[in-house]
């Protein structure tokens, strides 16, 4: 029997019979499991049949293989912290490549199942030369054997995730889809940091901070941050930064009561879960999105809203000292003051110190390598200065040469994608969408100067997947009318 036929009567089975067989065969082993009173198995055998059911459901359909990585992204922190288990992020990897076999599988019964030719663009493409570079980066005599293991994501998870997000994100109904799903996943974010401030952090985040030395960054005298079930604060303030600008943006575009009302509830607990984690930097991700929003949406009176809003969130922090006795909003406001604040004057000395080290690295000492001192010694563990935001680590790995390449290549991409919205798409509302959508991603790439949230789980995989959507934005434009309503 060729595979062909052999997926062709797995595919037409009948889910009906398939239950039938599962239940029998769970019931057999059940019934074996109460006999020799072994509880292991017994939960094996309840387990089994619903895992078997799943993968079924997953291979005839792979957007929920896809579905079910998206989920393990956003929520993996949170198994990690509570599993307690060294070495689980492997699954990360696992999951995208078991989503990728998925695809092929489902190619080889039908070609034209799977577009795959939606996975050829400026996403893609970049990251390809970026990639490349990195591999150049790896003959630097700076460069240890474990480098590259430890940041395989470069070569593994990162280019997995922009390949299957844009061959499987190309629907206006996984568009809304995804919008409401991610409305959920706000919704058990703001939760948590709820309880954290008011029922304090439970045994296992505890144990975190304390094994990971976090408590130093998180138990401030000017206020705990929270972290909800992000890595750290640090990565959970510009994340629910991103979502506040997106869905107030996706608010005003509502035209539907309901989808209005939803949108204006979870951008009020991304806005709450941005200032309960204290994370200054975060500021930045709104405001740039607005200021992008202005350039790109082509519609004037959601423009002037947005300069409106923009420029009194600015007055309120720059010019007075309202709600100065909030611990939250005084410690948003030092992003306002910049040379006012200590740490801010603390990075610019670390990284005046970073450019007098790596002065004869143009390509910087290789990736997954950290500059120790003045001897050349690399560590991944052990940092005299430490790479304290996302583009600095750039630039400690790939030298000055990488980081023009980097920013480059997202300039390209945000240009090329703006180019798209503007010009490219004909229905008003789908493209307003996007343009949100985009706007929240330039404003996490803003944050990149001032800490690693760009580069974190989830929000690494919700930019790749935004970015999809944007990229196929003329993809789904065919496939609506120019008036037509999607929220």
């Amino acid at each position: 029997m060729t595979s062909r036929s052999f997926y062709r009567n797995f595919s037409d089975a009948s889910p009906k019979g398939l239950l039938y067989l599962c239940l029998l065969g769970g019931l057999m082993l059940i019934t074996y499991a109460a006999v020799t009173l072994n509880t292991l198995f017994l939960a094996i055998a309840v387990g089994l049949p619903l895992v078997f059911l799943l993968l079924i459901g997953i291979i005839k359909n792979p957007i929920w293989s896809y579905v079910l990585a998206a989920t393990i992204f956003c929520y993996f922190h949170a198994i990690y912290r509570y599993a307690n288990v060294p070495g689980l992020s492997g699954i990360l990897d696992i999951v995208l490549f078991l989503c990728f076999l998925i695809l092929l599988v489902n190619t080889a019964y039908d070609h034209s199942a799977v577009p795959w030719m939606n996975a050829v663009n400026a996403l893609t493409v970049t990251y390809v030369i970026w990639m490349l570079y990195c591999l150049f980066s790896l003959l630097s005599p700076y460069t240890e054997f474990h480098n590259p293991i430890t940041s395989r994501g470069v070569f593994v998870s990162v280019p997995l995730t922009y390949v299957l997000s844009s061959i499987l994100m190309c629907t206006t109904k996984r568009l809304k889809v995804t919008l409401f799903l991610l409305g959920l996943f706000i919704i058990t974010v703001a939760i948590k940091a709820a309880i954290q401030k008011y029922r304090w952090f439970d045994a296992a985040e505890t144990r975190y901070l304390v094994e990971t030395n976090s408590w130093t960054t998180h138990l401030l005298s000017s206020g705990v941050r929270y972290f909800s079930l992000y890595s750290d604060a640090g990565s959970f303030g510009p994340g629910m930064a991103m979502f506040t600008v997106i869905f107030c943006l996706l608010a005003a575009i509502a035209k539907q009561y309901k989808a209005k009302v939803f949108c204006l509830i979870i951008a009020a607990l991304a806005c709450f879960g941005m200032f309960l984690s204290g994370t200054r930097g975060a500021i930045v991700v709104p405001f740039g999105g607005l200021l992008l929003y202005t350039l790109i949406s082509r519609n004037l009176r959601l423009m002037l809203a947005s300069v409106f809003v923009g420029s009194l969130v600015f007055v309120f922090f720059y010019f007075t000292d309202l709600g100065e006795g909030n611990s939250y909003i005084s410690r948003m406001r030092t992003a306002f003051r910049p040379m006012e604040d200590a740490s801010f004057n603390v990075r610019l000395i670390n990284q005046g110190a970073m450019a007098y080290y790596l002065r004869d690295k143009p390509l910087g000492v290789g990736v997954g390598g950290w500059l120790l001192d003045e001897k050349n010694l690399v560590s991944n563990n052990q940092r005299l200065l430490p790479g304290d935001s996302y583009y600095v680590d750039i630039w400690i790995q790939n030298g000055i040469v990488g980081l023009c390449l980097y920013i480059g290549i997202l300039a390209f991409i945000l240009i090329y994608s703006s180019y798209l919205l503007m010009f490219r798409i004909k229905n008003d509302q789908l493209r307003q969408i996007l343009a949100a959508l985009l706007c929240g991603v330039f404003g996490m790439w803003l944050s990149g100067y001032v800490g690693r949230s760009m580069g974190t789980q989830p929000n690494q995989f919700i930019i790749a997947m935004f970015l999809a959507f944007v990229l196929n934005g003329p993809y789904m434009d065919k496939q609506l009318r120019k008036d037509e309503i999607l929220i």
